[in-house]
């Protein structure tokens, strides 16, 4: 009996695990399909076409999906560690973005609900990021 109650708390954990990678992956796959929509030349700003590198997803839309998905990941406090260690690490550069920026965003809405900081996304890449290879 214990041993069953036992198998069931470590499948609810790797059940919450599991819907917390599986919303962070939606996001993901929502902000890499905007960046690449966003370069195509279409889409940049005439100014900027000829420069190399431009185009691609604003900090504004960055900062959008990082308050989106924070609110959404604010039920799996339990497993910010858990879930931190594995999205430090994600193949996709995006991946090793989104999900440790969400997850202090959700940190700080959990200590403050008022919390709100717009630069927040410019800040947590120019602070944390490295370009792949670095």
């Amino acid at each position: 009996m214990i041993y069953q109650i036992q198998l069931r708390n470590i499948q609810a954990v790797v059940s919450m695990e599991s819907k917390a990678s599986e919303i962070f992956t939606d996001f993901l796959q929502g902000l890499i399909a905007l960046d690449e929509e966003e370069k195509k030349p279409e889409n940049i700003d005439p100014y900027f076409r000829h420069m190399k590198d431009a185009g691609g997803i604003h900090y504004w839309q960055l900062q959008q999906y990082i308050v989106e998905l924070a609110i959404e990941l604010i039920e799996f406090e339990s497993q910010f560690d858990e879930l931190l260690k594995e999205w430090e690490e994600h193949k996709e550069q995006w991946g090793r973005y989104l999900g440790p920026a969400a997850i202090q965003y959700a940190r700080n809405l959990i200590d403050d609900p008022e919390y709100q900081d717009d630069e927040f996304s410019m800040d947590w890449w120019f602070f944390h990021m490295k370009e792949d290879g670095e």
